[in-house]
């Protein structure tokens, strides 16, 4: 009976045993910070794709060329040996609450079984319409010896102002610290939740790799950077054409 009760399913390709890791797991949300992140991680590390989490078919399907197909979101995880780090990314965040809680403890069930964790971090985007400059990083942490931590690196703690965090990109903390595992998020802050904002995951990612003593080039966020920038130039040139 409970096996039909799950939302997702877990697919192991790679059987792992590790002494100790670190993990960051983050999912797409405002600007796409999470998952730009968390995409950025897997594809510029040297990773190994260890295992898959896959849900139910949703309620419609896919159609392509009068073909249908079931629709499913797939979250990939990752695990980068030299860093000793384990990745989880994905294209969506769950639209169901249920599936959500699923998700994370599908996943935490899986890492808790490859080793012990020695933190988890997510990511996501904070919207402050007023920003200027290089965006800031502000962070959440599940303990105040972790809340030390982000302060002398630096990173502001999440506004008052703010009393939740919702969906994957919050809601893993909470499941980690539930399970005892030590976990950080961090939130870049934003000014424009409808485009893809990497200058915001550059700067979490800086964050990241200070505080956990690695070297980690950023450069390709850059290009990203001047992707946004054409898209919103083309994107003018049609409107003025329009007018």
């Amino acid at each position: 009976m409970e096996n039909k009760c799950k939302m997702v399913i877990l697919d192991i390709l790679v059987k792992k045993k590790v002494d100790s890791f670190t993990i960051f797991a983050s999912l797409p949300d405002m600007g796409r910070v999470g998952g730009l992140v968390s995409s950025f991680l897997a594809s510029n590390l040297e990773t190994e794709h260890i295992a898959n989490i896959i849900s139910n078919p949703k309620p419609w399907v896919n159609v392509k060329g009068g073909i249908v197909a079931s629709a499913k979101d797939t979250y990939k995880i990752y695990f980068a040996k030299r860093e000793k780090l384990l990745i989880l990314t994905g294209e969506a965040q769950p639209e169901d609450h249920r599936e959500l809680l699923d998700l994370c403890n599908t996943f935490l069930d899986f890492c808790t079984s490859i080793g012990p964790v020695k933190r988890l971090y997510t990511a996501g985007g904070s919207l402050n319409e007023m920003i200027t400059g290089e965006p800031r990083v502000v962070g959440v942490a599940t303990n105040s010896e972790l809340m030390e931590i982000l302060q002398s690196s630096n990173v502001d703690t999440l506004g008052s102002e703010f009393t939740t965090i919702t969906w994957f990109n919050g809601l893993i903390l909470g499941l980690a610290s539930d399970r005892n595992i030590d976990a950080i998020g961090f939130y870049g802050e934003i000014s424009d939740k409808t485009l893809p904002q990497p200058l915001a995951a550059k700067s979490i990612v800086k964050s990241f790799a200070k505080i956990e003593h690695l070297s980690i080039s950023t450069k390709p966020f850059d290009a990203q950077y001047e992707d946004v920038l054409d898209h919103i130039e083309r994107n003018k040139g049609v409107k003025n054409m329009d007018h």
